[in-house]
């Protein structure tokens, strides 16, 4: 478990809580990964919500100071990193300890200042990237690939919700990667087990 004290505890632990609430949707679903689930965790209606979005920031940064992480700003690609890194940072200004958020695009605009990434990051920074879910990986991927480019050092890989079919898999052989949580502890007892058995072992290749 990332986060030991009581009071991260707790943050997390009600975290988990509105996870299981707001962001598990049931039906047939085709993941970015290409593979089929029954069930569909769709952070975004928890990092949206007020209380959602207070208790991600808080989690996150529990996470990055348990790990002893040091860094200078925090971004994901879109969309569903966007509202964490936001929420991440004005709760760091909360705490005292402002951690500034940036915003990668999928490719660098065609007009105006022409950036790729956004936000009051420079080349040089100390960088933790964190997506909301993680399935194959591929979104987490091209963010790294761009954050590299741009001249940043990456210290640190998150996500929200780590599925376990193969994307944190491939980031762990290049990164220290810190899910927040994986997917069982957010489905147990939602999701049938057979269900959750099933999802997992359709692993991407």
């Amino acid at each position: 478990m990332l986060v030991s004290d009581a009071m991260s505890e707790n943050y997390r632990e009600r975290l988990k809580d509105v996870l299981r609430r707001k962001s598990i949707v049931r039906g047939n679903f085709t993941l970015a990964s290409g593979k089929t689930s029954t069930y569909y965790i769709d952070c975004k209606l928890t990092t949206l919500d007020p209380e959602g979005a207070v208790l991600v920031g808080h989690a996150v940064l529990d996470a990055l100071e348990a790990e002893n992480i040091h860094a200078d700003a925090i971004g994901g690609p879109p969309i569903g990193a966007h509202p964490i890194v936001t929420a991440v940072a004005a709760v760091s200004h909360l705490r005292g300890k402002p951690l500034p958020a940036f915003l990668i695009r999928k490719e660098a605009k065609s007009h105006g200042l022409e950036k790729q990434i956004e936000g009051p990051v420079k080349p040089g920074a100390r960088v933790v990237i964190i997506d909301d879910v993680c399935t194959s990986g591929g979104s987490t991927i091209q963010a790294l690939d761009a954050v590299k480019s741009a001249g940043f050092d990456i210290v640190a890989v998150m996500c929200l919700v780590d599925r376990e079919q193969g994307g944190s898999e491939k980031l762990r052989q290049q990164y220290r990667f810190l899910p927040i949580f994986n997917a069982r502890e957010i489905l147990e007892g939602v999701v049938p087990a057979e269900e959750i058995a099933s999802s997992a072992a359709a692993r991407p290749r």
